[in-house]
């Protein structure tokens, strides 16, 4: 199978054009752009003209970062989903922890916090299986931003603003607790964590200093896109590496297993420009 490696922008690009094209479709005969699904056995409520909707409504949000995780993820496990936003990996991890597992999401923003209720809401057979959390994962003293990207509008103004590069909507975080991972299982205690998939538009390393003490003890594999055009934004890729190589991670890419190098250039080898690639970093006890 060729895989190919497109830029954030080109992908929002095509994203744009098939949002008009559907949501102009579905008004010739009458339909709202909200609508509900089922895909892969799981109900949404969906607003085609944002991005993550549109993916989950066409089946292609993610296919191979689930596809693996579905290898990765047993039942029973305890998955942290950093980033959860509507809730398209929250859902499916919940699937595969199965009835004695447990999925916790973090998402910071109201607007993207609520639809994750709303679409767990849907599926009364994961409610107890999932605990979302209104969250922002920061370092210890460190207090939340006001704002935060979470909304992919394929159909804004043209005079809103985005993100330059992957396009992404600032939204609210009205009501979020800003606290760090440490602190969150102190006041939250588990037997385990067993995996985290992390995907914070460059918030990654926030979330990693303030997870010291949890990382040391639980050792949880980390599921996280490498994105060297947003993580450069604030200069952390290389902090980033170097802060889970010091906690004793390796980092092979997540689909092929292929090992790679702990360093920037590597990294940015396999990314496309203005893109990122999804990774797996182990701890070497594991190994």
């Amino acid at each position: 199978m060729i895989t190919l490696k497109l830029s954030t922008q080109t992908k929002v690009t095509i994203a744009r054009w098939l949002s008009k094209l559907i949501v102009g479709l579905r008004a010739i005969f009458g339909l709202s752009p909200i609508t509900k699904v089922y895909r892969q056995g799981l109900k949404w409520s969906l607003d085609l003209r944002e991005g993550i909707d549109l993916a989950i409504y066409l089946g292609v949000y993610e296919p191979e970062t689930i596809k693996a995780l579905k290898k990765l993820v047993h039942s029973g496990d305890i998955i942290l989903d950093i980033g959860a936003n509507i809730g398209a990996i929250t859902l499916p991890l919940a699937q595969f922890v199965g009835e004695s597992g447990q999925v916790i999401s973090f998402e910071p923003t109201l607007w993207a916090y609520n639809k994750l209720q709303t679409n767990l809401s849907l599926n009364p057979h994961l409610v107890n299986r999932v605990k979302p959390e209104q969250i922002m994962l920061l370092e210890p003293g460190e207090k939340p931003p006001s704002l935060v990207y979470s909304s992919w509008n394929l159909q804004g103004n043209q005079d809103e603003i985005t993100h330059p590069e992957h396009q992404g909507k600032l939204m609210t975080t009205d009501g979020v607790q800003g606290i760090s991972l440490d602190e969150y299982f102190e006041n939250n205690p588990v037997d385990k964590i067993n995996l985290i998939k992390l995907d914070v538009d460059g918030y990654e390393l926030t979330v990693i200093k303030g997870a010291k003490n949890t990382l040391l003890h639980y050792k949880p594999d980390i599921i996280i896109e490498m994105a060297p055009y947003i993580q450069e934004e604030k200069n952390q890729l290389l902090e980033l590496l170097y802060e889970l190589e010091n906690h004793g991670y390796k980092l092979q890419e997540l689909n092929t297993g292929k090992q790679i190098s702990m360093t920037q250039e590597a990294i940015e080898k396999l990314c496309p420009p203005g893109g990122g690639i999804n990774t797996l970093l182990i701890h070497n006890t594991k190994l």
